[in-house]
């Protein structure tokens, strides 16, 4: 019987989808063929699911900041992109700022 998984998936316009996933190291108390669960049974089944959330987040976590690394750097070249056009529309002609 192969391990449950909690897989998070994450897509957006503009960056490549991912997904996160970590194997829980116990099974569903539920899946087991006792008709009783065990307190036991169920506590070690939620560390395991609390792990794994953990663990899933951090992971979603570190590629959600990366992409808004880039994004912000994007941004920034784009702004100068921005500024050095219009100096080059504006080359050789006195510019007087309209806010005065």
């Amino acid at each position: 019987m192969s391990k449950p998984v909690l897989k998070a998936a994450y897509s957006a316009p503009n960056h490549e989808p991912f997904t996160a996933s970590q194997e829980l190291s116990t099974p569903s108390p539920a899946t087991t063929a006792s008709t009783t669960i065990s307190t036991a049974d169920k506590t070690a089944y939620l560390a395991a699911l609390r792990k794994a959330v953990k663990g899933v987040q951090d992971e979603v976590n570190r590629e959600l900041t990366a992409r808004m690394v880039l994004d912000a750097q994007a941004n920034t070249q784009a702004a100068a992109d921005a500024a050095a056009q219009k100096e080059e529309q504006n080359y050789g002609e006195e510019v007087i700022d309209e806010d005065e």
